[in-house]
């Protein structure tokens, strides 16, 4: 079931997006995966020329029938331009997309969305990521919270820690692994675990 969260404004950009509707929509949650995944591959298709790498994460990744937003890890491309801020004007503009949140390693938006339940919004969270950190923070932005709780909890018993924005590190600070979900998998002493096996 749709359960709608807060209310939001939109712009005259936005209004002539949604004719005939009022000023205020609400931010959709519960969505239908299958209605909500080609929005994420055409944002997806749009800011990965300004990436080194960039993928959906969340419960898309997972294959969850339910979806109450969409995530992505994003590894910006290095050089003169910024390229973090590159993607979230990329957002604004292709998607007329309103920005709630905006950080150095996190970006909030909300992007219009017509679906069977009518017109809304559909919440976006960038996730930007290192070199060193991509693996870690694609596997802890894939899930499921059970999932990542497991890992900590198998990570400890090893003497190890799981800091979601550094990556497995010893007693002594060391990072262990990080770049990749498979280098954290074999760390914990794990095979790599497939995302859509990820609930628990």
């Amino acid at each position: 079931m749709r359960q709608a969260q807060g209310g939001l404004f939109l712009n005259e950009k936005q209004s002539a997006l949604f004719p005939g509707t009022r000023k205020e929509l609400s931010v959709l949650q519960g969505l239908d995966r299958s209605e909500i995944e080609p929005l994420a591959f055409k944002i997806l298709g749009e800011i990965e020329p300004f990436c080194l790498k960039a993928e959906i994460a969340g419960s898309i990744r997972r294959r969850r029938g339910v979806v109450n937003d969409v995530d992505f890890v994003v590894l910006p491309r290095p050089g003169k331009t910024n390229s973090w801020l590159t993607i979230i004007k990329t957002l604004r503009s292709m998607f007329d997309a309103s920005t709630v949140k905006q950080g150095d390693k996190l970006a909030v938006l909300n992007v219009p969305f017509a679906g069977k339940g009518g017109q809304s919004y559909v919440q976006v969270d960038l996730y930007r990521a290192e070199p060193e950190t991509w693996g870690i923070l694609l596997l802890v932005r894939t899930g499921s919270k059970e999932h990542n709780v497991k890992l900590c909890n198998l990570a400890i018993s090893k003497g190890l820690r799981l800091k979601y924005s550094v990556g497995l590190v010893d007693d002594s600070g060391l990072v262990v692994a990080g770049r990749s979900e498979e280098d954290v998998f074999a760390a914990l002493g794990l095979p790599f675990i497939p995302p859509g096996e990820r609930e628990a």
